[in-house]
């Protein structure tokens, strides 16, 4: 018996990170997801990971069963893949992200489904196939114990064509955002690993050469006690071993105030943290019971992390009820001042079975059902697109596109980028090196002088003016201060703004033609709510 899990391509989007890929063959981000369920097939199945982000879809591999996941983004090719392997006669299966929501919505499409976690259902799946009685649709009801969940088979993957892999430590949120699906599958009650199985898997991580990892925690502090033992031990892990992992993780900006969380990750090595700063207007956070954000300055608490050396990241959203034409502007006057280098900014998305997902229901204010979710999600992307599946309140849906589509583009022009970089690393503090400098090796010295001169050619043998000169600002500042910034966090994020300038330019037009002032400039917003009579009413039997 053979199990073929795959992992669809993604498109092209702020996450694919496609835009670097003509400066290294290591652009993707590793599927934790179907490690993880490799690692709870029995050993007696024979099982591999065909990820087509990192290499092409082989329809005539040999397997019993074809097992994929897939994000929102991935499900039109996650329907194409199936098609294909169902003319060749395969079990066909469907799991992850939004199967966990929707995945009765499916069934059409697959022979069998999952919704939740899988730690006990895909072993019960097994086992019922090989007897053959398995059912068609597996709900994990309740919680699992994710002490019980194993390492990762990392192994199955190639690893050198990865850029970041992931591990988890826990799995729910405390908090309860009205547009967040994490506490519909995750629960509101964070679950925690062990220390042991944290440093276990980082150990497996080592020995396959990985170098950048991100706990895939929506809340790396939901659990702030677990959050703290398990940063001793890696400061400890990585005294042992050179420091050989930068870390990085997502939580909330409530660390700000946890002076010890942000120094034991300072020592453990986290290079960045991505936070869910949403909206800087208070009446938004509030509406979205993002209430955590509320509690102190948002831009002293990015400073104040800023200043453990950690390169801040953020998600921002338009389009909730209180925001008017004024928040586009409000949105990059933010980022600038806190100097937040990267940020997935998007218009809010009404999630399947999310508080905001039946607010709008019963508001009849929903302009996708279910099907047309499925079938268009390539098309409106979710999260981190130009798209709506709502009616908004103070804004008509034109002009929430036009305000996303120049506000995204004046985030990721070379002056505001420059702008924000240098503000952040400004905030960094001199700080004796964790890493001790490792042996010399030809191999690892040219790879890194190929690499080093793909971004010189990119930034500086260009036609280009506002490119090189972007560049050559940043690589200034960093010169003027080369005791306390790293140039190894200045090198990877003018990496990454390859790929999302590259993106924006390609999905909304070029970025440094918008300018610092929003088409709403000196527009008078709305104060009445938008009319929502002539609506298409979604519905979730539909």
């Amino acid at each position: 018996m053979k199990i073929l899990l795959i992992n669809p391509l993604f498109p092209d989007s702020l996450w694919c990170f496609r835009g670097i890929r003509h400066l290294t063959p290591a652009h993707a981000h590793a599927p934790v997801g179907l490690c993880t369920v490799a690692g709870l097939t029995p050993p007696d199945v024979d099982v591999e990971i065909l990820d087509e982000n990192v290499e092409p879809m082989d329809f005539e591999r040999e397997c019993d069963i074809v097992a994929m996941t897939a994000f929102n983004v991935q499900v039109p090719r996650a329907l194409e893949i199936a098609a294909e392997f169902r003319k060749r006669g395969k079990t066909l299966v469907f799991g992850g992200p939004y199967s966990s929501l929707i995945g009765e919505k499916f069934l059409p499409f697959y022979d069998v489904c999952f919704k939740g976690e899988t730690e006990y259902t895909w072993p019960q799946f097994i086992e019922e196939y090989k007897q053959g009685k398995h059912k068609r649709l597996y709900v994990q009801e309740g919680n699992i114990d994710i002490s019980k969940s194993p390492t990762p088979r990392f192994d199955l993957l190639k690893a050198d064509r990865y850029a970041c892999f992931y591990l988890q430590t826990t799995r729910g949120c405390p908090f309860k955002c009205e547009f967040c699906d994490i506490i519909i599958s995750d629960g509101r009650i964070p679950r925690a690993k062990s220390v042991e199985q944290i440093i276990k898997e980082a150990e497996v991580l080592r020995k396959i050469g990985a170098n950048n990892v991100t706990f895939s925690d929506a809340n790396f502090i939901g659990n702030p006690v677990s959050a703290k033992k398990i940063l001793e031990a890696l400061v400890d892990w990585g005294k042992q071993h050179n420091f050989p992992i930068r870390w990085n993780c997502e939580l909330t900006i409530n660390v700000a105030e946890r002076d010890d969380l942000l120094e034991l990750a300072r020592q453990a090595n986290f290079g960045g943290m991505f936070f869910g700063i949403e909206t800087p207007r208070k009446s938004s956070l509030s509406e979205t019971m993002k209430t955590v954000n509320l509690k102190r300055s948002l831009v002293e608490s990015v400073q104040k992390v800023q200043s453990y050396n950690i390169v801040t990241w953020s998600g921002m959203i338009v389009g909730f009820d209180h925001d008017d034409n004024q928040i586009f502007q409000e949105q990059l006057d933010f980022l600038q001042e806190a100097g937040i280098p990267f940020t997935t900014a998007g218009i809010l998305v009404a999630i399947p079975l999310t508080p905001l997902y039946d607010r709008l229901e019963k508001e009849g204010r929903l302009t996708m059902d279910l099907s047309r979710m499925i079938e268009d999600s390539e098309k409106w992307r979710g999260h981190g697109s130009g798209d709506l599946n709502f009616i908004p309140k103070l804004m008509s849906q034109e002009e929430i596109k036009t305000g996303y589509n120049w506000l995204i583009r004046a985030m990721y022009s070379y002056e505001a980028m420059a702008e924000r970089l240098i503000k952040c690393f400004s905030n960094f503090r001199k700080y004796e090196p964790l890493r001790k400098p490792d042996k010399f090796s030809w191999m690892g010295f040219l790879k890194g002088m190929k690499f080093m001169g793909q971004i010189f050619k990119h930034f500086v043998l260009t036609r280009n003016k506002i490119r090189r000169q972007f560049f050559f600002k940043v690589i200034k500042a960093w010169w003027e201060n080369r005791k306390i910034w790293n140039l190894e966090h200045i090198i990877s994020c003018l990496t990454i703004h390859i790929h999302f300038h590259f993106y924006v330019n390609e999905s909304q037009g070029d970025p440094d033609s918008a300018g610092f002032v929003s088409p709403f400039n000196g527009i008078e917003p709305m104060h009445q709510p938008v009319s929502t009579e002539p609506t298409l009413i979604a519905s979730r039997t539909v």
